[in-house]
């Protein structure tokens, strides 16, 4: 029976005393992965799941002790927090023992091996790679040259830790129970605010870059980026941006070229772009590459595929290929 008291208990999506479907509905959720069992423990699966924006929150349960053989993540972040036993996590050179206060933050390129203990249950938040990616380069104001890297080992019982894990809390019941944070255009802003305080909270290979960045974007590059997220179909024009902004078409060129490193119009097609890869990636089967591309007011589809595969290495019909593979 599952816990009520668990988190997302009300988002469960998959309950079973099957080792094989536990395995293989994991593989769905996460990816492909070796699983061994480890202990006579009774079997008892749970997977709770829910989404935000383009972050998901995951209660996992499997029972008995597992060894887990992932490789190297690839294409998301894991933050890794234990609710009940612990997680031991080889991530890259690094030795993690996942339990109390302890998390583990999980970086894509690093070689990963778990062992599970029984009756583990733990709260995984899962980023997409371009998402933690974009948030860092909007603090930083460029693209990142080389891959982010943090810190396997995460201390929520440190003062900024315990700050993001109350954070995290909220997220996590508003999206439970439809709450108002949950919601568009809302929502963006506490998926921005998530990335963002995880950056400043969590050591990384940028945070010396970060504390010696000068300035925050100013209001009026925030504003026209919020006006851009929550109406992405749009037809916005320069013009029409800097009305929105409060400022003069000049200062938002300033602006947007000073502190993203592109104009208005660059920032809205990256962002157009990736929500049209985050539908792909978690398209309904009978779903098509141009509706993807209208759904963000993407309507010349030859300039759309070459910009996609241009940003993300890839057709976007091959990212909705893989994503049905996966859904299998």
């Amino acid at each position: 029976m599952l816990p009520v008291s668990l988190p997302l208990a009300s988002r469960c999506q998959f309950v079973s005393n099957d080792f094989e479907a536990m395995h293989a509905r994991l593989s769905t959720v996460l990816k492909p992965h070796g699983l061994r069992r480890l202990s006579d423990s009774p079997v008892a699966g749970i997977i709770c799941r829910a989404r935000l924006n383009r972050i998901s929150f995951n209660v996992l349960r499997i029972g008995p002790s597992v060894e887990v053989a992932p490789g190297a993540l690839e294409d998301f972040f894991l933050v890794q927090i234990p609710i009940v036993g612990t997680v031991e996590l080889s991530v890259g050179s690094e030795q993690v023992k996942c339990e109390g206060a302890t998390a583990a933050v999980i970086s894509p390129g690093q070689g990963l091996h778990l062992r599970w203990s029984d009756n583990c249950t733990q709260l995984i938040l899962q980023i997409p790679r371009e998402a933690m990616e974009l948030s860092l380069a909007q603090r930083l104001g460029r693209k990142s040259a080389t891959a982010l890297r943090f810190q396997a080992a995460f201390d929520l019982d440190a003062s900024a830790g315990r700050e993001w894990r109350r954070l995290l809390d909220v997220a996590v019941r508003s999206v439970e129970y439809d709450g108002i944070l949950a919601r568009k255009p809302v929502s963006s802003d506490l998926e921005d605010v998530l990335l963002s305080a995880l950056l400043a909270t969590q050591p990384h290979n940028y945070i010396e870059p970060l504390r010696h960045h000068p300035e925050p974007a100013p209001f009026y590059v925030v504003r026209a980026e919020r006006a851009m997220r929550r109406q992405l179909p749009h037809p916005f024009t320069v013009t029409a941006l800097a009305s929105i902004a409060g400022v003069s078409e000049r200062t938002l060129h300033l602006g947007f070229r000073r502190f993203r490193s592109t104009t208005p119009m660059g920032r809205l097609a990256a962002l157009r772009l990736h929500e049209a890869r985050r539908l792909l990636r978690n398209a309904e089967p009978n779903a098509t590459v141009a509706q993807a591309a209208a759904a963000v007011g993407l309507h010349q589809f030859g300039r759309f595929a070459a910009a996609y595969r241009k940003m993300f290495g890839e057709l976007p019909s091959q990212t909705l290929r893989g994503s049905r593979r996966f859904s299998k």
